[in-house]
């Protein structure tokens, strides 16, 4: 009871939604797709860098890991004065899709689910530029000049060798070649012009990524409070 009878209730702390991520490009990418498909996460995402590798690493060293990146996430959110709804970990795969990646991807995700309650291990086959090449028009339109070849349309990018070189050498050979700072400004080009709902091709991480996006958003940031 507060001193005036009435009943006192206690402050709901709002929620965050972690990012997690090698660089900067690869936050600010996964930070725009996550605003896309889900915009109750605007405001809400807050981003670390803990520069660490978990796919490859042993079993034990995968533990200290995750524990070390449960204790960031946690000091992240007291920064904040909030509650993590989720986390999201972004980490490229470096090879191509193959049946050993649910394997893998899931070993991880299993970890950290365990330490932190709600957490998306987000593993990009080969890597994030391979989300990229799904966005053949939003490339056209970055660059003038940029053309995605007819044999990379409709492919399964994941499976692809070496997207960035493809980006680099094959895209955008003519004018300006492709950096690695350009994959944000594509996404949002991307956004801009409604294509982000519809990829040209297929790639198992994207797919997975827009799956878990929904999830968190309908299952842990569209709950009514309580007190």
């Amino acid at each position: 009871m507060s001193r005036n009878g009435g009943t006192r209730t206690r402050a709901v702390k709002r929620p965050v939604v972690v990012l997690v991520g090698e660089d900067s490009n690869d936050r600010r990418c996964l930070r725009t797709l996550l605003e896309e498909h889900c915009p109750d996460m605007r405001g809400r995402l807050v981003e670390i860098n803990p520069s660490m590798k978990f796919w490859a690493a042993g079993n034990e060293r995968l533990d200290e890991r995750v524990d070390r990146l449960r204790k960031l996430v946690n000091a992240r959110a007291a920064r904040e004065g909030a509650e993590v709804a989720c986390v999201f970990v972004h980490e490229d795969l470096d090879r191509a899709d193959s049946s050993e990646y649910p394997v893998l991807r899931e070993r991880v995700e299993k970890a950290m689910n365990k330490a932190l309650g709600s957490a998306h291990y987000v593993l990009a086959v080969w890597e994030t530029e391979a989300w990229l090449l799904l966005f053949p028009d939003a490339l056209a339109a970055f660059v003038a000049n940029w053309q995605l070849p007819a044999r990379y349309r409709g492919r399964d990018t994941g499976r692809l060798s070496d997207p960035k070189r493809i980006l680099m050498n094959e895209v955008s050979r003519s004018g300006r070649r492709y950096r690695e700072s350009d994959a944000p400004e594509i996404f949002e080009k991307a956004r801009e012009m409604r294509l982000l709902a519809h990829p040209v091709g297929s790639n198992r991480s994207w797919t997975q990524l827009c799956g878990d996006a929904t999830r968190c958003c309908s299952e842990h940031l569209r709950q009514p409070a309580h007190p």
